[in-house]
C-alpha cells in the first residue's frame, strides 16, 4: 500500500485525471459534481477526499477529519487496489468486485453509476489512473 493514498498519490491524481479527456469530457457533460472518498476496507475513515466540479478534480487531499461529507465512499483492501493498478477493472470485474465485497460502496449509488454511461466509463477509467 506504499503507493496508494499517500501525499504523493494525492498530489498526482488531479493531474492524471484532469489531463485525461476520457474522464473530464463525459463527466463535464454530465455536470458531475461530487465529493469522493477512497480508503481501505478495515478503516473507519477514508484515506483520501477528492472534490470534483464539472468533471474535473478541484482538490484532492488526505482525509484529516470530518470536514467533508462524501457523496461516494469507495473501499477495498490494499491488495485489491494494487491489483487494479496493474490490471484495471472492466464492467464484468466491477460487478464481481462489488458482489464479492472486494469493492465496497459505503456511500453512493452503485446501480445508478453503472447504468449511466457518462459516469460508468470514467469510473472504470479511474482504475487505470491509480
Amino acid at each position: 500500500m506504499d503507493t496508494f493514498f499517500t501525499d504523493a498519490w494525492v498530489k498526482a491524481l488531479p493531474e492524471k485525471w484532469n489531463r485525461d479527456p476520457e474522464m473530464t469530457t463525459p463527466l463535464g457533460q454530465a455536470n458531475f459534481n461530487s465529493i469522493i472518498a477512497f480508503g481501505l476496507l478495515d478503516d473507519l475513515d477514508p484515506r483520501v477526499i477528492v472534490k470534483v466540479q464539472e468533471g474535473r478534480i478541484k482538490s484532492a487531499e488526505m482525509y484529516r477529519g470530518g470536514a467533508y461529507e462524501p457523496d461516494w465512499d469507495l473501499r477495498a483492501s490494499p491488495e485489491t487496489w494494487a491489483k487494479w493498478q496493474t490490471s484495471g477493472l472492466g464492467l464484468t470485474g466491477l460487478g464481481v468486485a462489488v458482489s464479492s465485497g472486494a469493492l465496497q460502496f459505503r456511500k453512493g449509488d452503485y446501480r445508478r453509476l453503472i447504468r449511466t454511461p457518462a459516469l460508468a466509463g470514467p469510473f472504470l477509467k479511474f482504475f487505470s489512473l491509480l
